[in-house]
């Protein structure tokens, strides 16, 4: 399944060489919210010819948004990776991603859009561009899971379902009694955060897009991760390793039913084929 991007007369492409994750399969929501009192990363990637600068925070666990979820990763089949996992979940979910793994069911990214050109800068859709998707999940290893611990924001949600004919953004809540067309504009200096939460059924691997409108022409800026595609999976694995909310030690679970789980289990001693 692919999305088809608009006509532009101008085709910017962009890849924004920072951060990890957004919008695959199925319904995707995300959330906007202002500037203020959230965090904004100093150094935003560089614009160059772009009308906006980009930055993406790719580690979920780092993000208050989410600070009462739990996070799942699945590691590669029959995966070897360098070193033992550690405990803290923000490490957990670095090292994860470095020994190749993917977000398992959930991907969440807070992309930080800010305006550099001195005309406003419309971005009138939000959407994914899928590369790969497979209806059923890719056999692949155990999951690793953590946090799920702290408080949560709620900003505004956007949703958006690829399974649509034409998939774009949407806000998911009321304002002001109805529902608002997606779409804001940004002035030199303006800045907006977006928290993307995508989901998928399957396998996916994709890519975000823009659409801008800036001096009456249209232009796209695509955001990768770290100049690659982003991955999502649906894998159910039949082991997981967790470390429990407020815990300080690895939790092994079965699938099987009527298993209970091991707890203080050496890294030492997991496997990682499923």
């Amino acid at each position: 399944m692919t999305t088809e991007p608009l006509t532009p007369k101008r085709r910017l492409l962009a890849s924004i060489n920072k951060g990890w994750w957004f919008l695959a399969g199925g319904v995707t929501s995300a959330v906007i919210g202002a500037a203020v009192g959230i965090y904004v990363p100093k150094v935003l990637d560089p614009p160059d010819t772009r009308p906006i600068a980009v930055n993406v925070v790719s580690n979920p666990a780092t993000v208050d948004t989410w600070g009462s979820d739990e996070f799942g990763l699945v590691m590669p089949k029959d995966a070897k990776p360098a070193g033992q996992p550690p405990i803290g979940c923000s490490e957990i979910v670095d090292w994860a991603r470095h020994n190749g793994a993917v977000d398992r069911d959930v991907s969440r990214v807070r992309l930080v859009v800010q305006g550099v050109t001195d005309q406003g800068v419309l971005i009138d859709n939000l959407r994914a561009k899928v590369i790969r998707h497979t209806r059923t999940p890719e056999p692949a290893g155990v999951e690793l899971r953590c946090g799920g611990a702290q408080g949560v924001a709620t900003p505004r949600r956007v949703v958006i379902d690829l399974d649509a004919e034409e998939p774009a953004a949407a806000y998911a809540e009321e304002i002001a009694g109805r529902i608002p067309l997606f779409g804001f504009t940004l002035q030199k200096g303006e800045t907006e955060i977006f928290d993307l939460t995508a989901t998928t059924k399957g396998t996916v691997e994709w890519v975000l897009e823009l659409d801008l409108v800036v001096g009456g022409e249209r232009q796209t800026v695509e955001v990768t991760n770290r100049g690659a595609s982003f991955m999502t999976t649906a894998w159910r694995s039949s082991r997981t390793y967790q470390v429990p909310a407020g815990t300080d030690y690895w939790v092994e679970c079965s699938a099987s039913v009527g298993t209970e789980c091991k707890e203080n289990v050496s890294p030492v001693d997991f496997r990682y084929s499923s």
